[in-house]
This record gives structure tokens, C-alpha cells and sequence, in this order.
């Protein structure tokens, strides 16, 4: 197992993450949802351990540790006072190799998970996240899926499919531990050699994802929410993983676009220039497996197609009208904000995370510093060129189809297609 620190002695506590690799990853494309029931039994009980009595002992150390999945791992978190690291970390290994595996909690947990389904089915939000990633990666790739799975996979997983998984994939060659606070390397190490020694590795094959590529062209999708107040905008598509030497000039590029908040201009336009909006933004995210650039925001129903057309315009015009005074105020920001990012334990450990993920060196974020100090108008619009073309993005709307959806047309894109043709109020 690989571990990664930073000794900080300003408060007594220790925070800490142990990744292991895998996730929803690992699943079956058609039974999705495992692992995520299998991060919060995990936090039911041990074998010598009701749940009960396991929540009181964390408690008794002022401690917190927490279970997570999510598309490429399984985390294991917390916080705790250095005084109590030792005894927290071994509560820690308990709960990995020790699981309760106890059938009540289990049951009652995938009811959890089914009422939280049935909930995103009513939140337009949550609608727009889901469609917008089956659009931009495809059916067949797996990153395309809600990672708490569908009514009909969570129905269908036992407890035998958690044992399974967890037999099979949780291992401590997949495992990365990181930890900020007051413990030292040598008391971080001998903390985690029981651990180390008692957990097995596994030989886990990760599959191959299928390739994902920007649309040749633009196309518009509509959800229909009848009689919806606001339409929730999801446009994008495939764009830089986090591991591509252009992944942070992008984000750079992209504060004066919509990352900025009211520094931006999608902000400046659609939210104080016409108030179309309460806020939107625009954004580079990516893995090493995938990235997506996207804006998104909520609108006013009554001006969906204008706030669709206002984006197109800003981004079409973005890299041939950045100024001077747009790059200026992009350093200022980004440089003091990276200043800011090792302010927390939280930022801390992110920046661990970044340098276990995707291979960053530990001086990565003075290396980000210069990029963006050597940064020009140039650049920014060499990147704009690269990275941002409203012709090949997704345009998805999720709202009321029956007085927005046939407007969409005039954004020059062709005629929306319907997500959800057996909408009711559209077969009316």
C-alpha cells in the first residue's frame, strides 16, 4: 500500500483518505449500484461489532470515519486528534477486513438507496447530471451511469453480490493512504504495517472503456418536465482528461469564460445583464480516464431559448475578444488562489490526491504557478480555438417541452430530440 503525507502541527487533529481503486469501474454495466451499497455497509458493523456499538466507539476517540464509493474507487475517510490516530486506525482496519455483512442493515440500506432514485426522478438537477453524462459518454461505457444504480439494478443486487465484490477487488495493492496533521512519517507507517500485513492482494483486471470523442457536430436534447418554472442547461462535451498538459491552461482559459463567477462573462451576461439566472458556470473536470467541458445553470422557462443562444454567442466570441485587461485579471485571481490551496488540512489532502492519481510531482502547484505567469493572450486564444466550439457541443435542456422544446430550433442545430418521448403532457 502506498501512502502519501504532510506533517502539520497547527491544531492536534489528523485528517486522513485511503483510496481503493475500483469502484463502479468494477461492476457489471447492467448491475450498477455494488459498490455503493458495499462503502455503507461497511460502515454497519464489524464482525465483533453492532453497528450500535461500533458508532459509540468512534465517538468515544472524537473521531469520524466515513464510507464512500464512487466511479473509480472506494474511500475511506475521517478526522481524528492525533492522540487518538492509532487507536482510530485501527478501528479503520477493522472495518475493511472485518465487515458485519449483516443482512437487516443491508436491506434497509438498499431501501435508502431506492427512495434517493425515486427522489432524483423529481429533481430536474439531478435529471439533467444523469442524462448529460449518458450523452456525453455513450451507452456502452460505464462512466455514462449514476454510480447508486437504477431501480431495477439495486432490486436485483444481494448481499452475496457485495461479498462478492468485496472478495474480489478489495485489496491492499489497489489501496493508496494519505494523511495530513500532527503524526509524523515513521508513526504514519508503522500505523498502517497490521493493516498491510493482514490485507490480501488481489490481481484485478480493470476493463478497457470504450473511446469517447467530441460530436463532429451539434446536436439539442430536450427532458420533458411539464409545466416546469426553470429549465436546468447542460451543454458541453468530451474534453481534456486531468493527466493532459493542456488540463490546466484550460481551467486558466476558462476564468474569465464562466469560472470565474462574477469575474465571468457568462455571469456578467445572462445573470446581471439580462437576469435570465441566479448563477452559471462554466468548467473544465476530468480523470485520467475521461474529461468533459460543460456549462450549466437554471434559467427563467420563458427564456430558455435565449439563454441558449446568449452562451453560444459568448463562447463563439470568447477567444477573439480576450483583452489585456481579461488576462490580467485571470493571474491575479488563479495565482492567489493557489496560494490559498494548501490553507486547510482538506486542500492538503487534495493535493496528495492529485499527486497519487495522476502522477503529479509534489511541486506541481509552483510549477501551475509559472504556467500561469507565462501565460498570454496568445495562449488563451489558442486554447479557445482547441477547446471551446459551440458547433460540436451537447445542448441539453431539461424543462417543459411543450412551450420551449420546438424554440430550440433556432439555435441552427436541427430539431431537438426527445429524451423521454412517453411524457404524458407531450402525448396529450
Amino acid at each position: 500500500m502506498k501512502y502519501y503525507g504532510i506533517t502539520s502541527n497547527e491544531v492536534p487533529l489528523v485528517e486522513f483518505s485511503l483510496d481503493i481503486k475500483g469502484g463502479m469501474l468494477l461492476e457489471d454495466i447492467d448491475e450498477i449500484g455494488v459498490s455503493n451499497l458495499l462503502a455503507d455497509l461497511m460502515m454497519r458493523g464489524t464482525a465483533t461489532k453492532s453497528p450500535e456499538e461500533l458508532e459509540s466507539a468512534i465517538e468515544s476517540l472524537g473521531a469520524s470515519i466515513y464510507f464512500y464509493a464512487g466511479d473509480q474507487s472506494i474511500t475511506v475517510a475521517g478526522t481524528t486528534l492525533a492522540r487518538n490516530y492509532d487507536k482510530t486506525m485501527a478501528l479503520v482496519q477493522e472495518m475493511i477486513l472485518e465487515p458485519r455483512f449483516d443482512e437487516t442493515e443491508f436491506d434497509l440500506l438498499k431501501q435508502d438507496v431506492l427512495s434517493q432514485i425515486e427522489q432524483q426522478k423529481a429533481n430536474p438537477n439531478a435529471i439533467a447530471s444523469n442524462e448529460f453524462s449518458k450523452l456525453l459518454y455513450g451507452e456502452n461505457n460505464i462512466l455514462s451511469r449514476n454510480n447508486a444504480g437504477t431501480d431495477q439494478s439495486v432490486q436485483s443486487i444481494t448481499i452475496q453480490d457485495l461479498k462478492d465484490y468485496y472478495n474480489d477487488y478489495v485489496a491492499s495493492n489497489l489501496a493508496t493512504f494519505k494523511f495530513v496533521g500532527a503524526i509524523d512519517e515513521s508513526k504514519a507507517a508503522s500505523s498502517l504495517k497490521s493493516l498491510n500485513e493482514s490485507w490480501t492482494t488481489k490481481d484485478v483486471v480493470f476493463p478497457e472503456l470504450p473511446e469517447v470523442n467530441r460530436p463532429e457536430k451539434a446536436a439539442v436534447y430536450f427532458y420533458d418536465v411539464p409545466g416546469a418554472k426553470q429549465s436546468v442547461i447542460n451543454f458541453g462535451y468530451p474534453a481534456l482528461k486531468a493527466t493532459d498538459k493542456d488540463f490546466y491552461a484550460a481551467q486558466v482559459m476558462n476564468y474569465r469564460l464562466g469560472g470565474g463567477s462574477f469575474a465571468s462573462q457568462l455571469t456578467q451576461q445572462l445573470r446581471e445583464g439580462k437576469g435570465y439566472t441566479y448563477g452559471i458556470g462554466s468548467r473544465f473536470g476530468g480523470t485520467d480516464l475521461a474529461g468533459s467541458f460543460s456549462v450549466s445553470s437554471s434559467v427563467r422557462t420563458n427564456v430558455t431559448y435565449e439563454s441558449a443562444a446568449l452562451v453560444k454567442e459568448i463562447i463563439e466570441q470568447y477567444g477573439s475578444g480576450f483583452t489585456e485587461e481579461d488576462l490580467e485579471v485571470t493571474k491575479s485571481y488563479m495565482i492567489k488562489s493557489n496560494a490559498r490551496r494548501l490553507e486547510t488540512a482538506s486542500a492538503k489532502l487534495g493535493m496528495l490526491d492529485n499527486m497519487s492519481t495522476y502522477g503529479f510531482d509534489k511541486d506541481y502547484l509552483k510549477k501551475r504557478e509559472q504556467e500561469v505567469e507565462n501565460m498570454t493572450i496568445e495562449d488563451v486564444k489558442r486554447l479557445s480555438s482547441a477547446y471551446l466550439n459551440p458547433d460540436q457541443m451537447i445542448y441539453l435542456i431539461v424543462g417543459d417541452a411543450a412551450s420551449q422544446m420546438n424554440r430550440m430550433k433556432d439555435l441552427g442545430y436541427g430539431a431537438p430530440v426527445l429524451l423521454n418521448p412517453e411524457s404524458s403532457e407531450l402525448k396529450k
